[in-house]
């Protein structure tokens, strides 16, 4: 009632509103739907939610929620878990990886990395260019809500682009950051990302003070102006705090649409390429020989363009068919939207199915382009507009070798290829030991720099291949895929050659292979080439015996039943099993 007398107020004394803009808050309720009371007990103790969460996951849970619309919210103490787990862990970890690689960088260069704004800005890079415009349209798009005080719109927008900036930026660049691509390339990606965690440190700040403050005081030192005295003192990077600087201006993009096009399209693909495997049961650990992707849109050629190794790695494919012939690929079909077309025609609803159904496959999709179509009930032509149809497209293709998804629209079709054959088994054993060596290393907390051998050991054979007369082997699946070992900068060895002190040990069931795969992760000990391990074979304690030495010389003399040898560092005996095997392999 009190919004209702300052409006008569104002208008009869002056003749307008009270106010120009009004933001009004729903109701907080408990769990059970019914008003918090101290007497029921019926919610948690702020004070252990902010404990157990953080003020930022509370104050993010509520400000994304029907409460900002004036609705009521449930409180569940769950959903300020779900910020933390989904928003703010993701987002800090994005911030780990940067930090991590940016002091890789540094000391494979040994130059100190710093902001460098041009260079983000002029990187040709797809997933540069694709990551910077979005930012872009976020900054503008904040800003524009914020100023029309549509607070509710504004969240939900910026928690979505954290979920591209984890889930597709950082973890489809991560080869890239970690170097792989150059050093070079490497330096722009930490540009590209650098920026975009800056941005959004200082967008989030009114939304997630805390956090916000958190990062900037971790990023600030690798401005230029951090320590300057001649800058003013609000300026990013001199400032103290993340709450002194002014919110980012926007800049506008310049043909970068087609890349943020582009990249939705791909995003849409890669999850519909998903559920095609789920619903038929393939890992994505397992390869496929193909995926065909059918769609008539323009932004189809840029899946053939720059995304397209984005495209195969993501859909773990060996092949990418790309068609816009819809015809050809996938069938359509209409039915009536019942309560909305049953209210407008009444008893003439069944004739009017009758004549929806018999729509020929041209006339729904040019429906699905118009959002308008005419057809004949009873002698009387109708027009249907958007909403009276709900139009469904199917895939048409050989069922028994692809299986298919396609979106809510009808646009978009992702159909996966099931014909499984021993080479892609073998390729699938490789994915998940590097896959497994890598978790590894993540419970057995090492740093990326941190230096191990790996080790891996086939207990019992269980799996028969394709004849039913062969089982594959952990070694012959290695053997021929060497390009995967590479891109993941990982080199088995056969358990027997580990003489170094474990870490760690895992042994679980494998996809294809032995039915027990047993992984040992080692300090690095002083190992022989295996042409060395060749040749004094007869003397196997030599092995063990080179491990517990301190390689500390060019070279190493002795003798050992009766026999002398002289191994000369780096040709003979190596500081690790790794070492030792990624000459041969290189």
């Amino acid at each position: 009632g009190w919004f209702y007398p300052l409006m008569v107020i104002s208008t009869a004394l002056f003749d307008k509103p009270a106010f120009h803009n009004l933001i009004v808050n729903g109701l907080v309720l408990a769990a059970d739907g019914k008003k918090m009371s101290k007497r029921l007990k019926n919610y948690p103790d702020p004070m252990l939610v902010v404990n157990s969460h953080g003020a930022d996951a509370l104050r993010l849970y509520l400000i994304n929620s029907p409460v900002v619309k004036g609705e009521s919210l449930k409180f569940v103490e769950s959903g300020v878990r779900g910020v933390l787990r989904d928003v703010l862990l993701p987002w800090f970890n994005a911030y780990r990886f940067f930090a991590q690689q940016a002091v890789r960088w540094e000391t494979q260069s040994g130059k100190a990395f710093l902001r460098n704004t041009q260079r983000a800005q002029s990187s040709g890079n797809v997933m540069d260019v694709w990551i910077t415009a979005s930012l872009a349209s976020l900054v503008k798009y904040v800003h524009e809500e914020m100023a029309a005080y549509r607070l509710y719109t504004v969240v939900p927008r910026l928690v979505g682009f954290l979920g591209d900036l984890t889930n597709w930026y950082v973890r489809l660049n991560r080869s890239r950051l970690k170097g792989n691509d150059g050093e070079d390339s490497a330096l722009t990606s930490l540009a590209v990302l650098f920026e975009v965690l800056l941005t959004m440190t200082m967008i989030m700040s009114p939304f997630t003070p805390f956090f916000a403050e958190y990062l900037y005081q971790r990023l600030r030192s690798r401005l230029p102006t951090f320590g300057t005295s001649s800058v003013p003192s609000d300026l990013i990077g001199k400032a103290d705090s993340i709450h002194y600087v002014m919110l980012p201006t926007a800049v506008e993009n310049h043909g970068d649409d087609k890349f943020v096009a582009g990249m939705r399209l791909l995003q849409q693909t890669v999850e519909l390429g998903r559920r095609a495997r789920e619903a038929v049961n393939i890992s994505m650990k397992i390869p496929v020989k193909e995926v065909l992707i059918v769609c008539a849109t323009e932004s189809i050629a840029a899946l053939n363009g720059d995304l397209k190794d984005y495209l195969l790695e993501e859909l773990n494919t060996w092949g990418v068919s790309l068609t816009a012939d819809v015809e050809k690929w996938c069938s359509i079909s209409a039915i009536p939207n019942l309560p909305v077309l049953a209210k407008r025609l009444g008893n003439r609803i069944r004739a009017a199915t009758r004549a929806i159904k018999s729509l020929d496959s041209l006339s729904l999709r040019a429906y699905t382009e118009t959002n308008r179509i005419a057809i004949t009930v009873e002698g009387e032509s109708i027009q249907l507009v958007a909403d009276d149809l709900l139009v469904k497209s199917t895939f048409s293709g050989n069922s028994n070798d692809y299986a298919a998804m396609t979106s809510a629209d009808g646009t978009l079709t992702v159909a996966i290829c099931t014909v499984q054959d021993e080479i892609l088994r073998k390729q699938a054993i490789v994915r998940d030991l590097c896959n497994r060596i890598n978790k590894l290393r993540k419970k057995a907390k090492l740093n990326i720099t941190d230096k191990i051998d790996v080790f891996y050991t086939d207990i019992a054979s269980g799996y028969q291949g394709v004849d039913q007369t062969t089982s594959i082997s952990t070694a012959d699946a290695l053997g021929q895929n060497q390009t995967l070992l590479d891109k993941a900068n990982i080199i088995p060895i056969p358990g027997k050659a580990c003489h170094g002190q474990k870490i760690i040990t895992d042994t679980h069931a494998t996809l294809f292979g032995s039915s027990q795969l047993k992984i040992a992760l080692a300090l690095p000990a002083p190992s022989l080439a295996p042409a060395t391990q060749q040749r004094c074979r007869e003397h196997s304690v030599l092995e063990i015996l080179i491990a517990s030495c301190n390689l500390t010389k060019n070279r190493l003399h002795g003798s050992l039943a009766s026999s002398c040898f002289d191994l000369v560092a780096d040709v003979h005996v190596f500081s690790s099993a790794t070492a030792a095997r990624r000459k041969i392999v290189h």
